[in-house]
């Protein structure tokens, strides 16, 4: 096989806070203690480029004023249906500029209104105007939380098309312990971008692999290499932007995704056997397989108990060789597309992958430089080629691994951007 041609890389964007960036957001602020810290996820929208306005009932204004959010995002902030300092009706002409309204905090009062249909303020009227539908993050005492009128409520907002975040646990602004807390700022940025993101891979289940695996030698010593993990949890962030359902399995040193949901499950392994093991027992029910992760190749014959001392006679160490893993894989194939990672010295790129691609069966494999300046290892840039079955580079590309990652995910899916 030799690569043909090349088509640019799909356009997308830098981090997953850059799916946020030029779009306009609505962020309604009710009554609670947790009010302040919509304060800082206006912030947060605002550093990601959205434009953000702000509507404040009237509880909330007991919290926080109006005049704080004018100041950190540069837009009217308004509390009131009365407010005669715009000329338009502004509940309406809000609620149409909004690309997304987001609920922060979302108050049991609010929610039993919203669900109902109110239209009693200024933030309950640009709701029910909104042509869109809003995120919820829900912030209240835990056994308001758990009364059945407000689990109704939020059962009403979900089948109204609504979005309503779980909320965190801990302690609680009465003095109590449990559900109740508003999710943090940062958590409630990743669920707008998913919000606002193109649903390309919505109902798409996926299974990535990320991180080194770990192969000990002794009960304190271990083999492994410098990958971070990095890649194989952008793809399953931008997998789950895009709407897909992804489970993560990673090495026990790779970076931590920075989204939870029961939408991006993780999974932690520790030895090549264990990634392994974890991956063919998930496969099954997959659409397909990333294989971002860089496991092993070889290792220990025997694994000594204890600490092997620095003055042991023994200075050698027989290793054994992996299996591997998509090799592995690839024989059981059924539905899932597999798409493979081969990391190797930039004089040797294309031969190596295009190699790799053919004796393991793959239906795509992402070329990347091994060593050099280029290198992806331990870096959260990457250098890369998606090489389809049969040889055509399909992508290739520059940048950040999440721009990598969104735009893999949309040409092996075979979704235009």
């Amino acid at each position: 096989m030799s690569p043909r041609k090349t088509s640019e890389t799909p356009r997308a964007p830098s981090s997953p806070e850059g799916v946020l960036e030029g779009r306009k957001i609505l962020l309604i602020v009710t009554g609670g203690v947790a009010a302040y810290k919509a304060a800082t996820l206006a912030r947060l929208f605002v550093r990601a480029g959205a434009k953000v306005r702000t509507a404040l009932t009237d509880a909330a204004t007991h919290f926080i004023a109006p005049l704080t959010f004018e100041a950190l995002t540069g837009e009217r902030a308004l509390a009131s249906l009365w407010d005669r300092g715009l000329p338009e009706i502004a509940h309406i002409s809000w609620s149409e500029w909004a690309d997304l309204l987001v609920v922060a905090p979302a108050s049991a009062d609010f929610m039993a209104q919203a669900a109902s249909g109110e239209a009693g303020n200024f933030a309950l009227a640009t709701l029910l105007a909104s042509p869109g539908k809003a995120l919820f993050a829900p912030a209240m005492n835990s056994r308001m939380l758990s009364n059945p009128a407000t689990q109704a409520n939020i059962l009403r907002l979900r089948e109204q098309g609504h979005r309503v975040m779980s909320s965190g646990t801990g302690a609680l602004a009465c003095g109590d312990t449990g559900q109740g807390r508003m999710p943090e700022p940062g958590e409630i940025l990743f669920h707008a971008a998913r919000a606002l993101s193109p649903p390309r891979l919505a109902y798409k289940r996926l299974l990535i692999s990320g991180g080194s695996t770990l192969e000990p030698w002794d009960s304190i010593r271990f083999m492994a290499n410098r990958s971070s993990g990095l890649m194989g949890v952008e793809l399953a962030h931008a997998a789950w932007l895009m709407g897909a359902q992804a489970e993560l399995v990673l090495g026990p040193m790779a970076v931590e995704p920075r989204i939870k949901d029961m939408d991006l499950q993780v999974h932690r392994v520790g030895s090549t056997m264990d990634m392994l093991d974890a991956l063919q027992t998930r496969l099954k029910d997959k659409d397909a397989l990333f294989m971002a992760a860089a496991p092993a190749d070889f290792r220990p014959k025997e694994v000594v108990g204890g600490k092997i001392g620095k003055d042991s006679a023994r200075l050698t160490l027989p290793l054994a060789r992996n299996p591997d893993i998509l090799m592995e894989l690839s024989k059981g194939k059924d539905k899932a597309i597999l798409v493979g990672f081969a990391a190797n010295p930039a004089e040797s790129l294309l031969k190596g992958a295009l190699e790799k691609l053919q004796r393991k069966n793959l239906d795509y494999i992402v070329a990347n430089p091994a060593t050099g300046e280029s290198s992806s290892f331990a870096s959260p840039d990457t250098t890369f080629k998606l090489i389809k079955k049969g040889g055509r580079v399909a992508l290739s590309g520059t940048g950040s691994k999440f721009s990598a990652a969104w735009s893999i995910l949309v040409t092996v899916l075979g979704h235009k951007p």
